[in-house]
C-alpha cells in the first residue's frame, strides 16, 4: 500500500509541471470564444413559421440555433449555419397552435478546423 502512495505521489507531482498544451488555454493563447449573440427578435407568422433574427458579429465563422418546448427546457440543437452574411432562420418544424418555443442562440469560430463556441443567449420567444 505504501508504494502505490509514494507512485501516485510521485507521478502526480511530475505531472504538475507538464507544459500546458491546449491551444485554447487563455493563460498560452491569444484566442478568445466569441461573444454572445445579441438583438435575438422572435416572431411568428400565419402559416406557423417562427421567425428568427438576430444581430450578425463580424467575428465568428457561423452559429448554433437550438429549441426548446420551455424556458429551462432541454435545448437542442436545430440549426448549424455557417451563412454569417444571413442574419435569419425560418423554423418551419413547428406547431404553433399546440406548442410554445423558445430560442437560444450561440456565435462559434473555427480553431484547427474545430468549432470553438462561444457562450448561449437568454432564451427567446415572441412575446
Amino acid at each position: 500500500m505504501k508504494y502505490i502512495i509514494l507512485i501516485s505521489l510521485i507521478l502526480f507531482t511530475l505531472s504538475c509541471s507538464l507544459d500546458r498544451t491546449n491551444p485554447l488555454d487563455p493563460m498560452v493563447s491569444s484566442i478568445n470564444a466569441p461573444n454572445k449573440v445579441t438583438s435575438i427578435y422572435v416572431a411568428t407568422t400565419a402559416d406557423n413559421t417562427i421567425i428568427i433574427t438576430w444581430d450578425p458579429m463580424s467575428t465568428v465563422s457561423g452559429y448554433y440555433i437550438y429549441r426548446s418546448q420551455s424556458y429551462d427546457g432541454l435545448y437542442e440543437l436545430i440549426k448549424d449555419d455557417g451563412n454569417i452574411s444571413s442574419n435569419n432562420y425560418e423554423d418551419q418544424d413547428v406547431d404553433i397552435p399546440g406548442n410554445f418555443y423558445w430560442y437560444k442562440m450561440s456565435a462559434y469560430i473555427l480553431v484547427d478546423e474545430e468549432k470553438l463556441e462561444g457562450y448561449r443567449s437568454e432564451p427567446k420567444t415572441w412575446n
